[in-house]
């Protein structure tokens, strides 16, 4: 019974050590699995999304929204009167331009 404490601690230590080793206590923020999942949710699917987004960036109305290669061309105007124009990455959603 002395000895039980000590050998069940050993055992979750190696457990705990093993599972770190195989990434098992790793943030999800550096797998493959979840960054793939985080790329699906900023996929930009229609010239509606992509306007959407970049309204939310940079305020104001959109103007046009034209449909390029791989991603969307969002013409803006914003409320001080600047007209932008900006590139909506369809696959990332990353927004350029401004």
């Amino acid at each position: 019974m002395k000895f039980a404490l000590p050998l069940i601690l050993i055992f979750l230590v190696t457990l705990s050590v093993d599972a770190i080793a195989q990434g098992g206590f790793v943030s999800g923020a550096s797998s493959s699995k979840y960054k793939k999942q985080t790329n699906a949710e900023f996929r930009i699917k229609s010239s509606q999304q992509a306007a959407k987004a970049a309204k939310a960036r940079f305020g104001g109305k959109v103007l046009k929204v034209q449909k390029k290669k791989s991603g969307y061309r969002v013409k803006l105007i914003k409320t001080n009167g600047q007209i932008v124009s900006v590139y909506v990455d369809a696959k990332t959603g990353k927004i350029k331009g401004g």
